[in-house]
């Protein structure tokens, strides 16, 4: 073979797939046995499906609105997230407080409307909960509920929880057989578990997943000491930046590829076959991609119907995700008295995030901003179908445009049909409680749950022994050199933190890179 032979491939241009690519590049690998160029350095190509880097990081402009950006995708991260928070420290990226809301924000379930510091008022919360679930808030009574399932689960360290997950039975069974709807029932009224759904704003995340990996996710993600926060020019330059850095020290990105096969030849090499493409040879082959998109390669990848990897694989399972987000001239839901953070319904909407308007926010330091951004849906699971049926034909989440197309403003790839923008006006004013809301100047929405995404994050299936599966994941085949990484078989799920956990994983196993 007369080929130039690369020495590592990734495919998938997600935050696990660019950081890996950069740390390789940037590494020191003078103490490993890694073959090198004559610089010393891996011949490193990354492969994307789309024409853009970032994945579910998408962070656009609004039109007309300089200072503000839209998170289509990832809009936040956790400060006890160790390695995102030290990887946009080390990037230089600025970074402010992701506000969620106050006690004013409101809350329209069932038909009536209360505000946030109401919860504590029984007479006002329309659910009947037992006595003594009775005045506490949606994350009370699910840190409640945890606590009566695992005593003094709030002040467990990672190695306790680790062991619990491992050991420790609730009714006979390891909580790795059980499903997080399952244990709630046991402690839970299921006016409290509908409260918490309802009002928690989230679908997916108490559906019956794996209740070893669910109890700490909870507790991680919603816990009293659990700070967001987001960055000044959008989360998806975490991505872009990183891209910039790769290909500065010699990392190649190639747009526009769809990887189809896979296949070993001589000498330990694999043959990469994309659409429309010449063949590629590789010593490595890191699949940064999400269950999905594994799924959609060739039927006949022979590394993929092995049996080990073929029970791996769908050990996790893929949640659809919406967001829908509409420009105003002004403010129109400071009239209702909110100004930041979230609201939360029961319609389809589900939760309503205002930008731009925020005290902390852009408008605070720009003087200039009038006009005035809100996240109308972040809605999962079932109520995704709901919008998806206003959508027109065709709409595509890979949003792989002609060259011609490619000066046009990313927004209008995004942009809403009008029956869309019709319903979302309707449920606003019911979630708002008033008789009138201005038209916006412009629309946009991404569905998460299309191909070859398949969802905007991923849950541990019941039955699963996660940390099983995810050493196992780093290598499936011990004769393969193909190493698959990403959120999904991550312990952080939902998380660019999971993301970055694989690809530290992969690099410190495989690559011997600290």
């Amino acid at each position: 073979m007369n080929e130039p032979i690369i020495d590592v491939a990734i495919v998938g241009g997600g935050i696990s797939g660019i950081y890996t690519g950069w740390r390789l590049v940037t590494a020191d690998l003078s103490d490993t046995s890694l073959p090198k160029g004559a610089d010393g350095k891996l011949n490193v190509q990354l492969f994307e499906l789309s024409d853009r880097l970032g994945g579910r990081l998408i962070s656009l402009d609004p039109p007309e609105m300089d200072g503000i950006k839209a998170e289509f995708g990832g809009m936040r991260y956790l400060t006890n997230q160790p390695l995102v928070s030290d990887l946009v420290e080390q990037l230089g990226l600025s970074s402010r407080p992701f506000p969620v809301g106050d006690d004013n924000n409101i809350y329209y379930i069932r038909g009536h409307h209360l505000r946030g510091r109401e919860f504590s008022n029984p007479q006002k919360v329309p659910y009947r909960v037992r006595w003594i679930e009775r005045g506490k808030t949606p994350g009370q009574l699910i840190m409640s509920a945890i606590d009566t399932l695992i005593p003094g689960a709030t002040e467990l360290t990672d190695e306790q929880w680790q062991d619990i997950k491992e050991n420790y039975k609730f009714n006979g069974r390891y909580l790795w057989e059980h499903g997080f709807w399952n244990l709630l029932a046991e402690v839970m009224s299921s006016e409290a578990f509908k409260l918490v759904q309802d009002a928690g704003g989230y679908n997916t995340t108490m559906t019956n997943w794996n209740a070893a990996e669910a109890l700490p996710w909870y507790l991680s993600d919603f816990g009293p000491e659990a700070e967001y926060r987001t960055l000044h020019d959008g989360m998806e330059s975490i991505p872009l930046t990183l891209a910039r850095r790769f290909m500065d020290a010699g990392g190649q990105v190639h747009t526009g590829y769809r990887l189809h096969n896979f296949e070993r030849v001589e000498n330990g090499l694999l043959k990469l076959t994309f659409d429309n493409q010449p063949p590629i040879l590789t010593r490595h082959l890191v699949l940064a991609m999400p269950r999905r998109a594994l799924e959609l390669l060739d039927d006949d990848n022979r590394f993929l119907l092995d049996p080990v990897v073929r029970e791996l694989i769908p050990t996790v399972t893929a949640h659809p995700m919406f967001k829908l987000f509409l420009c105003y001239r002004y403010a129109w839901w400071q009239d209702a008295g909110v100004n930041n953070g979230r609201s939360v319904t029961d319609l389809p909407l589900r939760q309503v995030y205002y930008f731009g308007s925020e005290a902390t926010g852009p408008a605070a330091y720009n003087k200039e901003l009038r006009d005035s951004l809100v996240m109308a849906s972040y809605d999962d699971g079932p109520n995704v179908g709901f919008w998806t049926g206003l959508a027109d034909k065709g709409h595509s989440t890979t949003h792989c445009f002609p060259a011609e197309a490619q000066n046009e403003p990313r927004w209008n790839r995004y942009a809403c049909p009008s029956a869309m923008i019709q319903h979302a006006q309707h449920q606003l004013q019911l979630v708002h409680d008033l008789e009138y809301i201005p038209e916006p100047y412009a629309a946009g929405f991404q569905d998460w749950g299309q191909d070859p995404y398949g969802g905007a994050w991923n849950s541990w299936n019941i039955h699963v022994k996660p940390w099983e599966v995810r050493q196992k994941m780093v290598q499936p085949l011990e004769e393969w050199p193909v190493y698959i990484m990403g959120e999904a078989y991550s312990a952080a799920q939902g998380w660019i933190e999971g993301a970055l956990q694989t690809a530290e994983r992969v690099l410190k196993e495989k690559f011997g890179i600290d």
